[in-house]
């Protein structure tokens, strides 16, 4: 065949037109696919236009003459012929293989996170799970290479307790042997939160040793007040409690000798606003230590330092946190995680000045429980305040919150699939204006893959 194909290019060399007659239509569409494949991209090339020029519907005949230009280095030409075969595919199979084109066609040219879009509207309409599997494979390919990786992200979550507030109606207050009513924004208001975000990385450098990436991200979330939370504080507004931030940062990640280790840092300045109101400007420097444990098994220990710069009358104030974590792969595919923190404030307000300890347990299911893929978290923390203007004890608290989220992957739309968590969290003080409880229901989407 490789023979027949070169006789044939010599042919084309001596005229199209002798090639178009020696040949019918479907031959030559035949033998220009069989010349993509065998290398030959510029006899591909002239094959596929001089079925064009007799046809310009010849849909194969595009999808040919883009992946022929793409290996000539022609990308103009690649997408121009992907876009008309995307325009005239009208079966599942046409356009899926039109979508591909196109992917490929625009990544060739540099323009990766376009073909990351194309890619996902290829996952959605691909008509066999091999091929979806294949578009999958596809789109990590482009995503490792894409200098640019952004995240968008919406929830909805209806909670009882959208303000943190006190779940008691009184509380014992200043060391008295009485207890004081709790009213308005200080118990517990029920609602809705919306919140999104966006964070995005562009990669400067990328080596086999070294990547160096610049950060971008922001988020915002709003609440909404039920009816039975306006009763208790009529005066109050879910944008009340609205909290803002943005950041920009630069981190650089490092593979230590041997290859099982990275080490990386990470700096970054942000803004944060609540209920509208600028609250605190910080700068953060961090360091992060990963090694493979086993064949499964990822360990993390994470270091960071960050300074506030209260505003309207906020104080300021420094925190260090440090973090480790352990996480494993089972052997029937499900992944286990356990992880621990802690933190230190320092500051001249009593509520900023505290030491907080925590452990986490989490439990990823790797195959569906009827229609869901489930995750089981558990946090059990504690808090304590060396001092506190509403008791001479200081301040003392312990939580605890559980977590189950059931991701929905039939429901998957470009590659997305709809989430669900269902949360509860309990905090008990010494200080009944702390105490706190909190049920609610998260729905957002994620990525599948």
């Amino acid at each position: 065949m490789l023979a027949r194909i070169v006789f044939l290019g010599l042919s084309i060399a001596a005229g199209q037109a002798s090639a178009q007659a020696v040949l019918s239509p479907s031959e030559m569409r035949e033998l220009a696919g069989q010349a993509v494949f065998a290398g030959q991209a510029g006899l591909a090339y002239d094959l596929s236009g001089a079925l064009i020029e007799r046809d310009e519907t010849d849909l194969n005949a595009h999808l040919i003459r883009s992946r022929a230009a793409r290996d000539l280095g022609r990308d103009d030409d690649a997408l121009i012929h992907a876009r008309r075969a995307w325009a005239l595919a009208e079966e599942s199979d046409a356009r899926y293989a039109s979508a591909l084109a196109m992917a490929q066609a625009l990544s060739s040219s540099g323009r990766r996170t376009a073909a990351q879009l194309w890619l996902r509207r290829a996952i959605h309409i691909a008509p066999t799970e091999a091929q979806k599997a294949q578009a999958a494979r596809d789109f990590t390919y482009v995503r490792r290479r894409n200098p640019w990786a952004t995240a968008l992200r919406f929830s909805v979550s209806p909670s009882s307790n959208i303000n943190n507030g006190s779940r008691n109606e009184t509380s014992e207050l200043f060391g008295l042997p009485f207890e004081f009513a709790l009213e308005g924004e200080a118990r517990a208001l029920s609602g809705v939160e919306i919140s999104t975000g966006l964070s995005t990385r562009y990669r400067l450098t990328n080596s086999e040793r070294k990547r160096t990436n610049l950060l971008f991200g922001l988020t915002h979330r709003t609440f909404v007040l039920s009816d039975d939370a306006k009763d208790i504080a009529p005066d109050a507004d879910g944008a009340d409690f609205a909290t803002s931030s943005v950041f920009v940062g630069l981190q650089e990640d490092y593979v230590l000798p041997g290859g099982a280790s990275r080490l990386g840092w990470d700096a970054r300045l942000g803004r944060t606003w609540y209920g509208g109101d600028p609250l605190l400007n910080y700068t953060r420097l961090g360091a992060t230590y990963r090694r493979t444990a086993g064949k499964n098994g990822l360990i993390n220990v994470s270091l960071n330092r960050e300074e506030q710069f209260g505003e309207n009358g906020r104080d300021d104030a420094v925190i260090w946190s440090a973090g480790f974590g352990y996480g494993m792969a089972l052997a029937n595919g499900n992944q286990l995680s356990l992880s621990t923190s802690f933190s230190e404030s320092e500051s001249d307000a009593d509520y900023l000045d505290y030491t907080q300890r925590a452990i986490s347990v989490n439990y990823g299911m790797a195959k569906p429980v009827g229609p869901a893929l489930l995750d089981f978290g558990l946090t059990f923390s504690d808090k304590s305040h060396e001092r506190s203007g509403l008791s001479p004890d200081g301040r003392d608290e312990r939580g605890v919150k559980a977590t189950v989220t059931a991701a929905l992957p039939d429901m998957d739309f470009y590659g997305f699939i709809p989430t669900i968590t269902f949360n509860a969290e309990r905090t008990e003080a010494n200080i009944g204006l702390y105490e706190t409880e909190n049920y609610g229901i998260q729905l957002g989407i994620r990525s599948a893959f």
